[in-house]
């Protein structure tokens, strides 16, 4: 356990600030990359610019699972710290009295596929309870499972939620996916999406919705798809009738999550 001393105290702040100074410093070598790509005419304003907003995302996770573990998990920011060279093992060793190994790591520095997991899930369920839901997600990511000829699509919009016709029996909403058997063309076929996959969800009729900006495929901010900054875009259904799967194509405003 560390002391609780003044002395140990403002190390562990240096360190705090260290570990976020060097989170950011590292993110924005993606910024400047991307912003370089830009000017040469690589790449778009707006792949540019999600560069910038998954900086800002990722950085601002960083300093809530730091600032977070601050009071009850020093220990492991100071094992975040000796992991990144920013602290010897020797004065690990001397402040916390262990070896750095026997300490669990906080994941400070923790590239963010899988960050946004929890709050994905909270924000699903918030938005079912509200009504049907329409899904973004890039089907080519690992473990998705949509029908064959969805599976190349960066910008697939499926829809879920209760009371459907037809049901969604099996609809589910846990720490690792969204999933449940949707209808296409009339046969059935159980989708899964993982968190990884799933980059925005709004409730359908609405005009806003929320969006995982780190998470938005390259593509489709360069344009290969549709960015859901400025619009949301179901999928074509195969006929009129197919209500809980995609849906046609609709214009709407999400909200960005910065």
């Amino acid at each position: 356990m560390i002391e609780r001393d003044p002395k140990t105290l403002a190390r562990l702040q240096a360190v705090v600030t260290a570990l976020i100074e060097h989170r950011v410093s590292t993110s924005l070598v993606d910024v400047e990359r991307a912003l370089q790509r830009w000017r040469s005419g690589d790449h778009s304003a707006l792949a540019a610019h999600g560069a910038v907003l998954r900086h800002a995302a990722r950085c601002e996770r960083t300093v809530e699972r730091v600032t977070a573990a601050a009071g009850d998990r020093p220990e492991g920011i100071l094992r975040d710290a000796v992991d990144a060279g920013l602290m010897a093992a020797e004065e690990f060793v001397e402040l916390v009295g262990k070896d750095p190994s026997e300490v669990p790591s906080i994941d400070a520095l923790r590239d963010e596929d899988d960050a946004s997991a929890p709050d994905k899930r909270k924000t699903l369920e918030s938005l079912l309870a509200r009504g049907p839901v329409l899904v973004h997600v890039d089907a080519r990511r690992a473990d998705v499972s949509v029908p064959p000829r969805f599976r190349a699509d960066p910008s697939l919009v499926l829809r879920f939620g209760y009371n459907l016709s037809p049901a969604i029996v099996d609809l589910a909403v846990d720490e690792d996916c969204i999933s449940g058997t949707l209808t296409f063309g009339g046969q059935p076929h159980r989708c899964v999406l993982p968190w990884t996959a799933v980059y925005a969800a709004m409730v359908e009729g609405e005009q806003r919705g929320t969006v995982w900006p780190e998470d938005v495929p390259e593509d489709v901010l360069t344009g290969g798809g549709e960015a859901p900054a400025a619009t949301a875009t179901p999928v074509p259904t195969e006929t009129a009738a197919e209500k809980s799967g995609p849906r046609a194509r609709r214009a709407s405003h999400l909200k960005l999550v910065e």
